[in-house]
């Protein structure tokens, strides 16, 4: 008590501070310790059960492919990475798509968007690097943005559209390009975002932006945020915990998510 009538008034304030952030330090790291994980936050299932008469899926892989020109191991397979249902939504205007892609001999890609009564809207042929045997490089994930330079008006709120992605090979005989008929295909549905998303996304991080658009169920951006994440981040398990699970979701296991991305590069 003598010591407490001797204290200055600034040893007194010392004092209550500090008694302060102790008092309040436990708060403080609960709060942090309740921060929700990236992985947490991406649903376990990204399609509600189709009911058993619902019409099968797009085709998201292809099938068997004939011949030597675009041969595929068989051990993997060309894949369009969307959901279960075959169409995934976008809140842009001109969204991204994943494919992965296989070891193959193909030497082209070929891209087509179509609206939803088959209207040819965007046409586009990608060149492979091949190696000196021929082969187009080790499996990876590839991704193609769609242009606003290329004449195609923005993707209308409450339309869906379909992408297919067929292999260009050299026919062995005859030296000529000819299209692999098992090709993948996709759909996208146009939403109305979220009216506070746009503020949102503003004031979030690389991580919360990713939980954002899978909150809005947002498939494409969901997709294209999580795997710019990844390849700014490759080693954070974290993330790629999360990329692991978004996968999962739709039932693409058969992607290994540790594959290299790599983006489509238009070819004149």
């Amino acid at each position: 008590m003598a010591w407490f009538r001797r204290s200055s008034p600034l040893t007194l304030v010392t004092v209550a501070l500090i008694l302060g952030l102790v008092i309040n330090l436990p708060g403080k790291l609960q709060a942090q310790s309740q921060t929700p994980s990236l992985t947490s936050q991406l649903p376990a299932q990204w399609d509600p059960p189709s009911p058993p008469d619902a019409p099968a899926p797009v085709n998201r892989e292809s099938g068997g492919i004939r011949g030597d020109s675009c041969k595929i191991p068989p051990d993997q397979k060309l894949l369009s990475l969307v959901p279960l249902s075959g169409i995934g939504t976008t809140t842009v205007d001109y969204p991204t798509v994943f494919w992965y892609m296989p070891e193959t001999r193909a030497s082209a890609v070929e891209f087509v968007l179509k609206d939803a009564n088959a209207r040819q809207l965007y046409y586009a042929k990608y060149n492979l690097a091949q190696s000196a045997q021929g082969v187009s490089g080790t499996p990876r994930i590839m991704s193609l943005k769609l242009p606003p330079l290329a004449n195609l008006s923005p993707l209308k709120v409450g339309q869906t559209y379909y992408w297919e992605l067929a292999l260009i090979c050299i026919d062995p005989d005859s030296g000529m390009e000819e299209e692999v008929t098992p090709f993948v295909r996709g759909g996208i549905q146009r939403v109305a975002p979220n009216p506070t998303l746009a503020l949102d996304l503003q004031k979030a991080t690389a991580k919360e932006r990713v939980a954002l658009y899978a909150n809005q169920r947002d498939w494409y951006e969901t997709l294209r945020t999580l795997a710019e994440l990844q390849q700014a981040l490759p080693n954070d398990p974290e993330v790629a915990e999360a990329w692991a699970k978004l996968l999962n979701s739709v039932n693409l296991e058969p992607v290994d998510y540790k594959s290299r991305l790599e983006p489509a590069i238009n070819e004149p």
